[in-house]
């Protein structure tokens, strides 16, 4: 006959020793620094990545993110083919031990406001994003309160608004994603990750309406909920953003980097 509680008692261990090592992208995938956005490009979208380091003869310079994407290409009306990394890539990356506890890790992304780089014994073995974490979080179960995180106004446009202008709505509000209401109703998501993968990925313009590119249906959450069950969702649902409701009225939103944000003032 099983004893329960031992068995609890093993995995509460477990929980208890998980670390950055256990979480963290393994597969970290690299471009030069003087190749184009277009190589980097096409490696996040063959790869269904949010980002890539960016490298020299030396290592580690930096890291391309779908953001950078968004705000010093886009935005500005660049051409990937003509723009050279290293001129738009985010210079500054921390590094971390993969010994280090969720915790730790938590709290440094949020302070550091960035990815982690994962080194041991000086190369690079893994990176660390919000998502790994909220997965990490996940694992550990624990209760925590997300309403000092909440974002309470969202912004919202109509299906037939084409991508050009709501590529100067994310990048002037500084958000990652825009929701799509129909008669008053959300009912759709349009992501920086829809953006790389189904307009520059498939070679659309950015004049495609983004109600045929927007992400359906919404995965929502009532408000109210932990950042544990913000968690579970984020991760069983492989989502990074979660529209909360009151009832049947919107009433924020959370992201998985709000989330690590919660959890990293849970565990001060």
């Amino acid at each position: 006959m099983k004893d329960n509680g031992n068995v609890k008692a093993v995995k509460m261990t477990q929980l208890q020793l998980l670390t950055v090592k256990d979480f963290m992208s393994k597969n970290v995938f690299t471009a030069y620094s003087h190749s184009n956005v277009s190589k980097a490009i096409r490696i996040m979208v063959d790869h269904d990545i949010g980002s890539v380091v960016v490298i020299d003869s030396e290592g580690p310079r930096g890291v391309f993110t779908e953001r950078d994407l968004l705000n010093k290409i886009l935005a500005r009306n660049r051409r990937p083919e003509n723009t050279i990394i290293m001129e738009v890539m985010s210079p500054l990356f921390v590094a971390v031990d993969p010994l280090q506890t969720p915790e730790e890790a938590a709290k440094t992304m949020a302070s550091r406001k960035s990815r982690l780089m994962v080194f041991e014994g000086g190369n690079l073995v893994g990176i660390l994003t919000a998502t790994d974490i909220v997965r990490a979080i996940h694992k550990l179960g624990r209760s925590f309160d997300l309403r000092r995180v909440i974002t309470k106004r969202v912004v919202a446009v109509e299906p037939d608004t084409p991508v050009e202008r709501v590529v100067q709505d994310m990048t002037l509000k500084r958000i990652g994603s825009i929701l799509l209401v129909k008669d008053g109703v959300p009912y759709g998501i349009f992501t920086e990750r829809d953006l790389l993968k189904k307009v520059l990925g498939q070679g659309l313009s950015q004049r495609t309406r983004v109600g045929e590119l927007a992400s359906t249906p919404l995965t929502t959450a009532q408000i109210g909920i932990d950042g544990a069950e913000a968690a579970r969702i984020m991760a069983t649902k492989r989502i990074k953003r979660l529209p909360l409701f009151a009832g049947d009225m919107l009433a924020g939103i959370v992201t998985a980097r709000d989330l690590v944000d919660a959890f990293a003032d849970s565990a001060a």
